[in-house]
């Protein structure tokens, strides 16, 4: 007798599939992919571009010299531009679909944990970047798998881009989410959902992000013989510490955080050099303006002095990324919404959370495509040694992946 839903071969086949997941889930959390490892993360980017030309996808690599390899996918061409204005249509039946996620994680191996290991009477599994985002990355190659596997692949225009520094906010590869972002019609992204009473949560709202890395040098000198030859980078950053942190707002969310602070060679000696990382989230970009205008003034002013007054230590900001806020729009509201719907149909509570992490998706939103994120498996403990993922939500999230591929914005 004919199957009645036109979709239940497809799901069929993505729950068959539910132990090949998680063996790859077990092998790609055993690949070191921490960002400084660009050997790990290209011998992931290899395995996935193999997995996806095998599918159709035209793949190609994003190679910077230092980094690893970001890979960009393309199935299908959307629709051709209108002639008179040079511009394809963007709506979200027809237009390309971005599907976004990174192949690297914060844990490198020297956090003394590697492997995916499962949690004795549960579900879950934990290791390093397990949920954030290899579990993720399944859920994206297990849904395209399943759908090639039913001739359902090419029912609309595809993109893809798996990234390989995405955790210290996509320095390299940001131009070229926005790139393909710029004529699609809309784009999800697959960091990891949460627990929610009942179901699980995905992302609609996230903050804005604002990194910079500061280095002071000064000038050092033997600290028992006239330490007042030397000029203390140490002490020139150390006194600003609190002054920036101060400039947190937690009314408007805002938060201002030193999250690193490195200086000196040896205790017998007047540190040289210095350096710290700030990281502000914003859920405004007048506020981020302002926030790095107080910041730039905190830092020119000079602490360590001569006699006369002047500076003897230089301070300078290494380096600068930034991602904007992703802000719920009327389109991506009623995403959110058909999300929803679909899970329901398909037995699972899905709930749209607004979270103050950042994500590549916020630069495809940025660009006016509606976009969600938290599509991927559903974790916790996110960046700690603690890190979770829920292998039932793996077949879970990979069937509401397929139906989203074949019936969003229709």
């Amino acid at each position: 007798m004919p199957a009645t839903n036109p979709n239940q071969a497809l799901f069929a086949r993505i729950r068959a599939a539910a132990s090949r997941m998680e063996e790859d889930l077990f092998a790609w959390v055993g690949m070191d992919t921490h960002t400084a490892n660009k050997a790990g993360v290209d011998a992931l980017s290899a395995l996935l571009c193999e997995r996806l030309e095998t599918l159709g996808f035209r793949v190609a690599e994003l190679v910077n010299g230092v980094h690893g390899r970001t890979l960009v996918a393309r199935l299908g061409a959307g629709p051709e531009a209108n002639d008179e204005t040079n511009e394809a249509p963007r709506d979200m039946a027809t237009a390309p679909m971005l599907l976004l996620g990174h192949l690297d994680t914060v844990h490198p191996a020297s956090a003394g944990f590697c492997g995916l290991q499962r949690v004795e009477g549960t579900t879950h599994a934990k290791g390093p970047g397990a949920a954030d985002m290899k579990g993720g990355l399944v859920v994206l190659i297990h849904a395209l798998e399943a759908l090639h596997a039913e001739g359902l692949l090419h029912e609309r225009p595809l993109r893809v881009v798996l990234n390989a520094e995405e955790e210290v906010g996509s320095p390299a590869s940001g131009e070229l989410i926005r790139a393909e972002a710029g004529d699609c019609g809309l784009c999800l992204c697959f960091e990891a959902g949460r627990t929610a009473e009942g179901g699980s949560t995905f992302v609609i709202q996230r903050k804005g992000m604002l990194r910079l890395s500061v280095r002071a040098r000064g000038r050092s000198a033997h600290a028992g013989v006239d330490p007042s030859l030397g000029a203390s980078a140490v002490r020139e950053l150390a006194a600003k510490v609190g002054l920036i942190e101060d400039l947190a707002d937690p009314e408007s969310g805002t938060t201002v955080l030193v999250g690193t602070f490195h200086g000196g060679t040896a205790a017998n000696t007047v540190p040289e050099e210095a350096t710290l990382d700030i990281d502000v989230r914003f859920d405004d970009d007048d506020v981020r303006q302002q926030v790095e205008d107080d910041l730039q003034g905190i830092l020119r002013k000079p602490v360590v002095r001569d006699a006369a007054g002047r500076p003897r230590v230089a301070t300078s900001i290494r380096e600068r990324v930034t991602r904007p806020a992703m802000l719920p729009t009327e389109k991506s509201k009623a995403l959110a919404e058909a999300v929803v719907r679909m899970g329901a149909e398909q037995g699972h509570a899905l709930v749209p959370e607004a979270r103050g992490g950042s994500s590549d998706a916020a630069l495809a939103a940025d660009l006016g495509c509606p976009s969600l994120c938290g599509l991927g498996a559903v974790g916790g403990a996110f960046h700690t040694r603690e890190e979770w993922v829920d292998l039932a939500s793996l077949p879970q999230r990979t069937a509401l992946l397929a139906r989203l591929i074949l019936d969003l914005g229709r």
